[in-house]
C-alpha cells in the first residue's frame, strides 16, 4: 500500500505508514456485484485515487526540495458503493501545530538572513566611504569592487534559488542594493562617469530589481532593494557636508533625479504586484529623502525645482497606489485607500510649505488643481473597469475634500466655505451608501460637525448692515447647509432600510436640519427690525421692539404647528413630540415674557394669535386621535 505522505510502499494490511506514521487508506475493494458497468466504475474510481496519491507524493517531494513547510495533504474520501457496508473509520493523527522549533526556524532561517544582508549592504557602503577617506583604493577600483560584489550576490542568489529560496531573496536584494551604492558613488561622489551614463545604469538596475522581484515573487527582495537604494545617498554623504571632490556631480538636480528614478522602479513593480507594505515603505523613504535633499540644497535650488520634484514623486505614487487595481481589475482594500490618503496629504502639506510665502494669493487655485487631478482619476477609474468603482468613488471623495479646502484658503472666512463643506458632507454620506465604504459616513459626521460650528459662530454673525431678508450671504450658507443635512439624513434612512443601520445618525442629522432652519428663520426675522431700530427715534423704538419680539414668537409657534401637521400626516411620533416641545416654548414666552414687555396692541395680537394656533392644534389632535393615540406611551 502506497503512503500518501512519503510515497513509500507498505504492507496491504497496514493502517499506518511504518516510515512516517501517516494514516493509510485501504486499496482493497470488495468484488464487484451487479452489472459490468458498476465494476468498471469502481475500477475507474480506484485508478483515480491511486493517481491522486502518486501526484500528492510528488508534490510533497517538490515542497521539501524548495524548503516549503506545508501540513500533510488531506486523505481522499473513498466513495462507498451502493448496498455495501460503510468502510471502517480510520482515526486521523492530529495535525501538527506550530511549536518552538518552527518559530526558531522562521527566525533563524528567514529574518536573520534578511537582517544580515541589510547589515552587509550598509557595511559595504561604509567601507566604500572609509576607503575613499583614507585613499586605500582609487575611485575606479572602489566602484568596480562594489559592482563585482553586487553581481556576485545576484549570481549566488540565482544559483541557490531552488535549494534555499529565502536566502536567494535576501542575497538578490542585497546585490541590487550594492549595485545602487556603487553606481551612485561613481557619479555623485567620485565623478567617474557622466550623470546621464550613471542614470542609464541606475535605470537598468531598477528594471533588474523589478524583474527579479517578479521572478521570485518576493516582496522581501523588493523591500531590501528599495531600502538599499534610499540608504545609499545617506551612507555616501550625499546629504551631508560635501568635500571638494564632489564637485558638480553631487549637485541637487542629479540627486533629485536619482530619487525619482528609484521611484520609477517602484511604479513599475507596483503595476504588477500589489505589495502594499513595499509601496508604503518606498513612499516614506522618498519623502524622507526629499526632505533631506531640500534641507541640504535649499539655497542652491529654485522654488520651481523643488515643487517640480515633489510633484513628480506625488504623481509616481499616485500611480503606484492605483494602477494595479485598474490594470488587473482588482478591488482596492482599506490599505490601498490609506496609501492614497498619505500620498495626497503629504503632497498638499509639503507644497503649501514650499509656496505659501511666495504665492499665497494663488494657493487656493493650486489646491483646486489637486482636486481636479483626483476628479480625473475618479473618471478614469469609473470609465476603465467596473471593478475600479470603489477606487473611483474614493478618488472622488479626496477631490471633494481638496475642493472644500481650496475655498477657505483662497477666499478666507466667507460663507462659501460653509457651503462647500456642507456639500462635501452630503456627498460623503452618498458615497458611504453607494460605494459601501462605512468610513465615509464617519468622515461625513466630522464635516457636518465643522459645518455646525461655522454656522453658529461664524456665519450667524456675518456683518449685515444693509440687511435684506433672504437675499443675503448668511441665508445662502444656512439654506445650502440645511439642504445638505436633509439629503444626508435621507441617504442614511435608505441605508437603514437596506442594511438595518444608520438610524441614529439619520435622526441626529434631521434634528440638526430642523434646529438650523428655526435658527435661521429666527435671526432673519430678528435682524429685519435691527436696521430700523438703529435709526428710529425713541418713541418709535418701543413699537419696533414689540413687533420684533412678537414676530419671533410667531415664527416659533407657526413652525411648531407645521411640525405637528407633518408628524400627524406622516405618523412620525418624534416629529410630533418635537413640535409639541417647541409649541410649549412659544407658550411660555408669551405668558412669561411677552405679557410684560409688549405694548398693549402687540400683547393682544400675541394672545389672540397664540389662542388660534392652540385651538387649531387641539382640533388636529382631536380629528386624528386614532392616528396619534398613545403618543406618550407608544
Amino acid at each position: 500500500m502506497l503512503c500518501p505522505k512519503c510515497n513509500r510502499e507498505n504492507q496491504p494490511t497496514a493502517h499506518f505508514c511504518v516510515f512516517c506514521g501517516a494514516p493509510l487508506l485501504e486499496t482493497e475493494e470488495p468484488k464487484a456485484e451487479g452489472s459490468g458497468e458498476l465494476a468498471a466504475l469502481r475500477e475507474e474510481v480506484r485508478r483515480l485515487r491511486d493517481l491522486f496519491i502518486a501526484m500528492n507524493g510528488r508534490l510533497v517531494d517538490l515542497e521539501s526540495k524548495r524548503g516549503i513547510t506545508a501540513p500533510p495533504p488531506p486523505e481522499p474520501v473513498p466513495v462507498a458503493p451502493a448496498r455495501e457496508a460503510a468502510p471502517p473509520v480510520v482515526e486521523r493523527a492530529p495535525a501538527p501545530k506550530a511549536g518552538k522549533g518552527e518559530w526558531e526556524h522562521i527566525l533563524g532561517g528567514s529574518w536573520l538572513a534578511r537582517i544580515g544582508v541589510l547589515a552587509l549592504v550598509i557595511g559595504i557602503g561604509f567601507f566604500l566611504k572609509f576607503a575613499f577617506d583614507n585613499n586605500w583604493l582609487g575611485p575606479t577600483g572602489r566602484v568596480i569592487l562594489g559592482v563585482i560584489i553586487g553581481l556576485a550576490m545576484l549570481g549566488a542568489g540565482y544559483w541557490w534559488r531552488k535549494r534555499y529560496p529565502v536566502l536567494t531573496q535576501v542575497l538578490s536584494g542585497g546585490g541590487i542594493a550594492v549595485l545602487y551604492l556603487s553606481i551612485f558613488a561613481s557619479f555623485a561622489i567620485y565623478d567617474l562617469v557622466h550623470f546621464y551614463v550613471a542614470f542609464a545604469f541606475l535605470f537598468l538596475v531598477s528594471i533588474a530589481s523589478a524583474v527579479l522581484a517578479l521572478r521570485y515573487n518576493s516582496m522581501s527582495l523588493a523591500i531590501i532593494g528599495i531600502l538599499g537604494a534610499f540608504i545609499a545617498p545617506f551612507i555616501l554623504g550625499a546629504f551631508g557636508a560635501r568635500g571638494p571632490e564632489a564637485g558638480e556631480a553631487g549637485q541637487a538636480i542629479q540627486l533629485l533625479a536619482y530619487i525619482i528614478l528609484v521611484d520609477i522602479g517602484v511604479l513599475i513593480l507596483s503595476s504588477f504586484r500589489n505589495w502594499r507594505w513595499f509601496t508604503l515603505l518606498a513612499l516614506f523613504s522618498s519623502l524622507i529623502a526629499f526632505g533631506a535633499w531640500h534641507g541640504e540644497f535649499e539655497r542652491d535650488i529654485s522654488l520651481a525645482t523643488a515643487e517640480i520634484g515633489i510633484t513628480v514623486i506625488f504623481l509616481i505614487f499616485a500611480g503606484a497606489a492605483t494602477l494595479f487595481h485598474i490594470i488587473w481589475r482588482r478591488a482596492p482594500q482599506a490599505f490601498d485607500f490609506t496609501l492614497m490618503i498619505i500620498n495626497a496629504v503629504a503632497y498638499f502639506g509639503i507644497s503649501l510649505g514650499l509656496m505659501w510665502d511666495a504665492y499665497r494669493a494663488w494657493m487656493g487655485g493650486f489646491v483646486f488643481l489637486i482636486a481636479l487631478f483626483y476628479g480625473a482619476l475618479a473618471y478614469i477609474a469609473f470609465k476603465w473597469r467596473a471593478e475600479s468603482a470603489r477606487l473611483g468613488l474614493f478618488a472622488l471623495g479626496i477631490a471633494l475634500i481638496f475642493l472644500t479646502v481650496a475655498l477657505p484658503i483662497q477666499l478666507g472666512d466667507k460663507a462659501w466655505t460653509t457651503i462647500a463643506w456642507a456639500a462635501e458632507g452630503a456627498v460623503l454620506m452618498w458615497l458611504a451608501f453607494k460605494a459601501k465604504i462605512p468610513v465615509f459616513r464617519y468622515y461625513g459626521y466630522i464635516v457636518f460637525s465643522a459645518v455646525a460650528v461655522r454656522l453658529l459662530f461664524f456665519d450667524t454673525s456675518i456683518s449685515l448692515r444693509t440687511f435684506q431678508p433672504i437675499f443675503n450671504e448668511r441665508f445662502l450658507a444656512f439654506a445650502v447647509s440645511i439642504a445638505a443635512l436633509y439629503a444626508a439624513g435621507y441617504f442614511l434612512l435608505r441605508e437603514r432600510k437596506s442594511s438595518g443601520g444608520g438610524k441614529a445618525g439619520a435622526s441626529v442629522l434631521l434634528i440638526a436640519a430642523n434646529f438650523f432652519t428655526l435658527w435661521l428663520l429666527s435671526f432673519e426675522v430678528w435682524d429685519s427690525f435691527s436696521g430700523a431700530l438703529r435709526t428710529a427715534e425713541v418713541p418709535v423704538k418701543e413699537g419696533l421692539r414689540s413687533a420684533q419680539n412678537l414676530s419671533l414668537t410667531a415664527v416659533w409657534a407657526f413652525y411648531a404647528v407645521i411640525g405637528l401637521v407633518v408628524g400627524i400626516v406622516k405618523r412620525w411620533r418624534y416629529v410630533r413630540l418635537g413640535a409639541l416641545v417647541l409649541l410649549l416654548v412659544a407658550i411660555g414666552k408669551v405668558f412669561v415674557f411677552d405679557v410684560f414687555k409688549l405694548e398693549l396692541g402687540y400683547r393682544i395680537g400675541a394672545f389672540v394669535g397664540l389662542g388660534i394656533l392652540l385651538l387649531v392644534s387641539a382640533y388636529l389632535y382631536q380629528r386624528y386621535s386614532k392616528i396619534i393615540k398613545g403618543v406618550f406611551t407608544e
